[in-house]
């Protein structure tokens, strides 16, 4: 009885034992970091920053909270703290395939990228995007979160064999946050139980990257919408300024055709003015030159009358009556006073004398000038001196111009004329 109590003693102690065999603690919390916290570092700090004048302290590393075991530095200001902490550690393994996988155990507040020599290995509480030092964690850690240790598994190729860097940024929520808090353990894993948890930790870590894809591919599919509708808010902003200068260029053309047409319409009315004026002076000089006419052929008659007086005069000078009555007969012969009389009353009555021969072409030179003197109210007396004929013949003349123009009896003479 006594033998199979030792026998289960130690298989009990065996089995309890086992795990402790099975895994080992590479990096505990408790033990000694490099940190920086004098500000910001380059976006690419994991790759080229030499921290050989950097502070150390151990784990939990941060301010503001009793948990931490070292304190560090924060920034300017308490509502304008620095963003971003850094810390690094090297660990030296001989044989990095001795262990099967490793168990990352990550304290953080609030938000946490993990970088293996150079390379990201993952991130916790960060948006998917570019990393630099004013990223903010996605959401902020409570009072309750800050002691939870975050673990992921991961395959043993991520370490090599030798000496390798471990580098962390610690990430603030915000500018204001109140508190800092750092710690990693990692643990290496010889049990093949290990690699369930590997894959447990690819399944999610499938799903998280197909919600990431998802995620872009919305994100594509919006950008891609906004660039479209962007594009179609330019082409319409550029169209509106294009219609708007077309516009302002046709408001100048109109308001320019509109000047133009109304300069064009006074030079007009000034030239009609002008040419009102002039048609007013011509007619007035004509009618002057009509009045002349009629005065000149008025002396005419005068002539007639002082012709017939000399060669009634008994006087023994002859020749030199001979001689007076010649030049009177030559100045009453000349017809150039009844041509200008004819150019200037036409001028005067809009082309009288021509329409009065187009109407009537059968009419002679005389019975045109009775129509001019019937036209301008002349009496009959005074009608019947200048064309040197007896006043009865006057009416003679009247009556045979009214029938060979067809004029009925009703139809007086000067009316029709004047309506010519």
């Amino acid at each position: 009885m006594k033998k199979r109590l030792t026998i289960l003693t130690f298989l009990i102690l065996f089995f309890s034992f086992l795990p402790l065999v099975a895994q080992e603690k590479i990096i505990k919390n408790g033990d000694e970091w490099k940190y920086y916290d004098q500000g910001n570092l380059s976006k690419n700090w994991f790759l080229k920053t030499k921290s050989t004048s950097w502070k150390k302290g151990i784990t939990p590393i941060g301010y503001g909270d009793n948990k931490v075991s070292t304190i560090i530095n924060f920034g300017q200001a308490e509502d304008n703290k620095d963003i971003t902490k850094y810390f690094e550690k090297e660990i030296i393994l001989t044989d990095a395939k001795e262990f099967l996988g490793y168990e990352f155990k990550l304290q953080r507040d609030d938000g946490a990228v993990i970088y293996i020599n150079g390379v990201e290995l993952f991130r916790d509480n960060m948006p998917n995007t570019t990393i630099d030092a004013s990223t903010l964690a996605l959401t902020f850690v409570d009072i309750e979160n800050e002691d939870i240790f975050h673990n992921t598994f991961f395959e043993n190729t991520i370490f090599k064999n030798g000496k390798n860097t471990i580098r962390v940024e610690i990430h603030q929520s915000s500018k204001s946050s109140s508190d800092c808090i750092f710690s990693l353990e990692l643990i290496g894993y010889k049990d093949q139980l290990v690699y369930k948890e590997i894959i447990a930790h690819k399944e999610l870590m499938k799903v998280d990257l197909e919600d990431q894809i998802n995620f872009l591919n919305s994100k594509f599919d919006i950008e891609k919408v906004t660039s479209y509708n962007q594009l179609l808010n330019d082409s319409n902003d550029k169209l509106k300024y294009i219609i708007f200068v077309l516009l302002i260029l046709l408001l100048i053309v109109v308001f320019s055709a509109f000047l133009y047409i109304s300069y064009l319409k006074g030079l007009e009315r000034r030239l009609l003015r002008k040419n009102n004026d002039l048609s007013d002076q011509l007619l007035t000089k004509e009618k002057e030159m009509v009045k002349i006419t009629t005065n000149l052929l008025h002396n005419k008659q005068h002539f007639k009358e002082i012709r017939a007086d000399i060669k009634s005069i008994q006087t023994n000078e002859t020749k030199l009556v001979k001689s007076i009555v010649q030049n009177i007969d030559s100045v009453l012969e000349s017809d150039k006073e009844w041509e200008s009389f004819q150019v200037h009353f036409n001028a005067v009555n809009d082309n009288f004398y021509d329409k009065l021969i187009k109407l009537h072409p059968d009419l002679t030179n005389t019975e045109l000038r009775f129509c001019a003197f019937v036209k301008l109210h002349m009496q009959t007396k005074e009608i019947a001196r200048i064309l040197l004929i007896d006043p009865r013949s006057v009416q003679t003349a009247r009556y045979r111009i009214k029938k060979k123009m067809k004029l009925g009896e009703d139809v007086d003479l000067r009316d029709y004329l004047l309506d010519l």
